[in-house]
């Protein structure tokens, strides 16, 4: 009995001293909390009639957090009355400053601005409606936005409702329902009263829900969009063009120079002098913005002139000024051109070459100007092929080439290409191999034997600034048919006019056509495309981006949903409809 009992107590004394050191800490691990906040009461009720309190909350089965819900946070109608926002616990309590418009139905959309407070997991309930009126309101309006010439998703995109006949617009003030673009590109404006509006979608950079076209891409609906009979489907498609007002910046000499600034990229201009006739040279200059006169005025002091701009999306501006030149010491601008296609590129045997210049050019020597094949076979390029723009910056003229020629270049190449692959490649043969084709090169006679050379006589153009250009080549490859393919396309349409672009896949274009229904586009490198149509549709001879001062829609724009694969020596063809 008692060395059972000294036995117990032994057992006793040792769980005692285990349990006194032993921490207790609660279990670790397990599975990531993914399960959002749940609303479970809010006051006013959603879809409430006749509240006229200035405090809404919105309890949740577990604690909360915001994240900037005032940038989140969208009510509509829009209100301008100010608010302050508290968080207890699981229950968020919105003060309004003053009372809701009577008779209104007004609906909030929290979007991602409240959390669970562990994980930040947003609610996914967290849009309400209520009425200050005896019933609420139902009409709807949904689409898609997309940007014209791509088809993108683009982020960010405010979508807006403003009354139609309300002095409030899109260029100073805010719009009356609104809401924000989803990921796919689709809106929905619930809630809305029976009335008329004007539709606009537009990308609020700066937050402040007005559009500011320097810098934001938009889109409208010209038509007074007429909201009675429930859901309505209405899509936008967006642009960028600059609104702001086309104005005179400066007007006064510049260096050697004398410019006329204006504000914004110019497209077209004239100048007409006034009771003078003397002949004064003129173009675009700093980055297109700025109209440019030389000091070529002998012996004038001053001379009035008339000018008349247009901008791009056709607005105009008009003035009458003296030019008038200062002295200075600052050099003149170095006399620049740009030839294209640029050097090294490959070519067809019908090629358009531009030219563009820094300065208008006063004189050309023709004879300075010539297409070199090889040693013995060179052709002149005659001022009849010349074709000069307006301001005299900018010319054009064909390099036709005889197709005999182009294949007998050609085919030296291919002799040579040939020769390599089939040699037996050791280091040593190979080497004399490509020794023995240089030879064969010389003898055959032809400096360039893989295509032309494009030259340019030292003095073959003289500027407005009496400058002159140095001399210069610019060497180009015959394009190789079947390192190349063919993409046929065949045209289902309506439309009478419209032009077929041949893009990149970042819709650069790379080949276009207009007004034809059966297209072969020749001699594309292998990659992968894209087709896009620019549809005319009010058969005025161009594509118009159209003017939203003027309440003008863009003409319509087809992109071929699928991306076209090129490959080297094949012919594919392609349906399109539109």
């Amino acid at each position: 009995m008692i060395k059972y009992f000294f036995h117990l107590c032994f057992v006793i004394a040792t769980y005692s001293i285990l349990s006194s050191c032993a921490n207790i800490t609660p279990p670790t691990g397990g599975p990531r909390d993914t399960i959002p906040p749940v609303r479970i009461l809010t006051t006013p009720h959603d879809k409430s009639t006749n509240f006229k309190g200035t405090t809404i909350t919105m309890e949740f089965d577990e604690r909360i957090k915001t994240d900037k819900i005032k940038d989140q946070l969208i009510i509509t109608p829009l209100t301008k009355s100010e608010y302050d926002y508290t968080i207890k616990k699981n229950i968020l309590k919105l003060d309004f400053e003053d009372p809701f418009i009577d008779s209104t139905t007004y609906t909030l959309n929290f979007r991602e601005s409240i959390q669970d407070i562990t994980e930040g997991n947003p609610t996914k309930d967290n849009k309400f409606a209520f009425s200050t009126g005896t019933y609420i309101d139902s009409m709807s309006i949904s689409g898609y936005v997309k940007e014209l010439l791509t088809y993108d998703t683009l982020d960010n995109i405010t979508v807006g409702l403003y009354r139609a006949n309300d002095t409030i617009n899109i260029y100073n003030g805010s719009p009356y329902y609104f809401t924000e673009l989803k990921e796919d590109g689709s809106y929905l404006i619930e809630n809305i009263k029976n009335g008329e509006y004007l539709l606009y979608a537009f990308s609020d950079k700066n937050k402040n829900l007005t559009l500011e076209t320097d810098d934001e891409i938009y889109g409208f609906k010209k038509d007074t969009i007429v909201l009675d009979t429930g859901l309505v489907t209405m899509n936008v498609d967006l642009i960028n063009l600059d609104l702001t007002e086309f104005k005179m910046m400066t007007a006064l000499a510049s260096g050697q120079y004398f410019d006329i600034n204006l504000n914004k990229y110019i497209v077209d201009y004239s100048i007409t002098s006034i009771n003078n006739t003397h002949t004064f040279y003129t173009n675009r200059a700093k980055e297109k913005k700025s109209i440019r006169f030389y000091n070529n005025f002998q012996n004038i002091d001053s001379l009035q002139i008339s000018f008349a701009a247009v901008d791009s999306v056709g607005s105009k501006i008009s003035d009458t000024l003296y030019v008038k030149f200062s002295p200075s010491k600052r050099k003149k601008d170095e006399f620049k051109l740009r030839v294209l296609p640029e050097n090294n590129q490959s070519i067809e045997t019908f090629t358009d070459v531009k030219i563009e210049f820094n300065k208008p050019i006063l004189h050309i020597n023709t004879d300075s100007i010539f297409i070199q094949f090889d040693t013995t076979k060179i052709v002149q390029v005659h001022d009849s092929s010349l074709v000069w723009n307006k301001f005299r910056d900018e010319l054009s003229f064909t390099i036709e080439i005889d197709k005999s020629k182009a294949d007998t270049i050609l085919n030296r190449r291919k002799r040579y290409q040939q020769q390599v692959k089939d040699s037996i490649r050791t280091e040593a043969e190979e080497t004399q191999l490509k020794q023995q084709i240089s030879k064969s090169k010389k003898e055959e006679g032809p400096k360039l034997n893989t295509g032309l050379q494009l030259y340019f006589g030292h003095g073959a153009f003289q500027s407005a600034d009496l400058d002159t250009s140095a001399a210069s080549g610019y060497n180009y490859k015959f394009i190789v048919p079947e390192e190349n393919g063919i993409q046929e396309i065949n045209v289902n349409t309506q439309y009478e006019n419209f032009t077929i672009q041949l893009t990149s896949e970042n819709y650069e274009v790379v080949k276009e056509t207009s007004n034809r229904k059966s297209i072969v586009f020749k001699n594309i490198k292998p990659g992968t495309y894209k087709i896009r149509a620019l549809i005319d549709a009010n058969n005025d001879g161009k594509w118009s981006p159209g003017n939203m001062l003027k309440q003008i829609e863009p003409e319509p724009v087809y992109i071929y949903p699928e991306v076209l694969v090129i490959r080297a020596d094949w012919r594919t063809t392609l349906d399109i409809t539109f």
